[in-house]
């Protein structure tokens, strides 16, 4: 019995070695896979129970059984996981808002010479080398090439703020589909976790890649999450189920009724509308909703200011051919702002005069061009120049402090993922050195086999010989 014993003592010794080998392999494998946590093989003696007592020799005792090696546990640590998943959030949703402000500020392409300031200063200049040359063609042609150069850049900036707002809304369906592909795999893994767990292995690799979908879901929005007794996850998204055992609640983008040409999210299983408070979704939805909303009033409000108060002063003027009454520009807001099309096929038509048949008087051409000094924004309290340039500096400022608590929370995070790779990351100079222990406690355990054969031999082959 003691020989054969040993020789099974030894044979656990090298399984339970050459599974240690498999698993430094493992860790190697995967040191760069994303969301792999490193794994170690649990080694546990086998000792006697109370129930070995009648098998125990009197005079040699027993030594145990050698070793069990069958857990293989991942190293992780689950309160670093809860924390990052609660500070990436605002990461995201900065990043999302600060990117899409950053966008609409090189919509203006300010401040340089060819940015909308620099247009809107040449259309004053404009007017003032009218004034001063109110017979003169050269003035009144410049004056409409720069006219058309700064209504054609308020129609484009304001055309490409609706369509920034319009690939925004686009983003909000796109974010539903990853949820509910996050989702739908959160909830196959459920099973196949419960599955493998229940036969009694551990469901290492496919808790990582359930950890991992769980970070990408913290990115979109905010989530709370508890792993119940059968090893499932249950997920909230924002304050609703969205993971509950084997069944993923997925999401739709509907159009909205309270946001025309807008879409909103929606579970559907009770059309509860989806409610976050951090994540990409938040930072997507405030700067569609809220960003840029208010920057395209900001640009109509601007248009239609020009408009009203220019027209208004070359209404009473009178052309070089007499013409009056005519609107300077025309347009309802930034979105078709232009200069009248009758002007832009005669100059002549620009009424500058005060009154008929006086073509040397540029006396309205003076009152318009002093538009530019006059406080006609903002109830009265700004300029034309001073509103757009409130407006850009304000956008500006934005987009600064977007980028800054995005920055800020990039910080924490990377502090955060740097403690949880330190502890569950591999570090492949660890792994060679518990790969050249094994491959010598392998090494080892051969040698006890092969002495435990010698034995054996010496055992079978020589017992009894001597006296024959």
């Amino acid at each position: 019995m003691g020989l054969s014993i040993g020789l099974d003592t030894a044979v656990k010794a090298l399984r339970a070695h050459q599974l240690a080998v498999d698993v430094a392999a493992h860790n190697v494998a995967n040191a760069h896979s994303p969301g792999f946590s490193r794994q170690r093989l649990l080694l546990r003696p086998i000792g006697l129970d109370g129930s070995d007592h009648f098998t125990r020799d009197a005079l040699l005792g027993r030594t145990g059984f050698g070793v069990d090696a069958s857990d293989v546990n991942r190293v992780r640590d689950i309160f670093l996981d809860f924390q990052l998943r609660q500070a990436i959030g605002s990461e995201f949703q900065y990043g999302a808002q600060g990117s899409a402000l950053a966008r609409a500020e090189f919509t203006f392409n300010d401040p340089s010479d060819g940015g909308m300031s620099g247009l809107l200063a040449s259309f004053w200049n404009s007017w003032h080398d009218v004034v001063n040359d109110p017979e003169g063609s050269p003035a009144r042609t410049t004056l409409v090439h720069t006219t058309n150069t700064l209504t054609a850049r308020i129609r484009s900036a304001h055309q490409q703020l609706t369509v920034q707002r319009d690939n925004l809304n686009f983003n909000v369906g796109a974010i539903a589909e990853r949820m509910n592909a996050a989702a739908s795999e959160i909830a196959a893994l459920n099973v196949q976790i419960k599955k493998v767990e229940l036969s009694g292995d551990q469901a290492n690799d496919m808790r990582d890649r359930r950890d991992l979908l769980l970070d990408d879901l913290a990115k979109m929005g905010n989530i709370s999450y508890s792993e119940q007794p059968d090893t499932t996850v249950l997920v909230y998204f924002g304050n609703h189920e969205l993971v509950v055992n084997a069944e993923a609640r997925t999401v739709r983008a509907e159009n909205d009724p309270g946001n025309p040409g807008m879409s909103r999210l929606v579970f559907n299983l009770d059309d509860a509308l989806v409610q976050v408070t951090g994540g990409e979704l938040r930072g997507v939805l405030d700067a569609r909703d809220t960003d840029l909303p208010n920057l395209i009033t900001k640009l109509n409000d601007f248009a239609q200011g020009l408009m009203t108060q220019i027209n208004a002063v070359h209404q009473t003027g009178f052309g070089l051919d007499n013409t009056t009454g005519l609107d300077f520009l025309t347009g309802a807001d930034a979105s078709d702002i232009g200069l009248n099309s009758v002007l832009a096929a005669n100059p002549h038509q620009i009424a500058t005069a005060a009154a008929a048949n006086q073509p040397g008087d540029s006396s309205i051409g003076l009152a318009i061009a002093n538009l530019q000094l006059a406080q006609t924004m903002a109830g009265g309290t700004m300029t034309f120049d001073t509103f757009y340039g409130n407006m850009v500096s304000v956008l500006g400022a934005d987009v600064s402090r977007a980028q800054g608590l995005q920055e800020s929370s990039n910080m924490l995070n990377s502090h955060l993922e740097g403690m949880r790779q330190s502890v569950a990351g591999v570090n492949l100079d660890e792994e060679m050195t518990n790969l050249s222990a094994a491959q010598h406690a392998y090494d080892a355990a051969a040698r006890v086999i092969t002495s435990i054969d010698e034995m054996l031999e010496q055992l079978i082959m020589r017992t009894g010989v001597v006296g024959r």
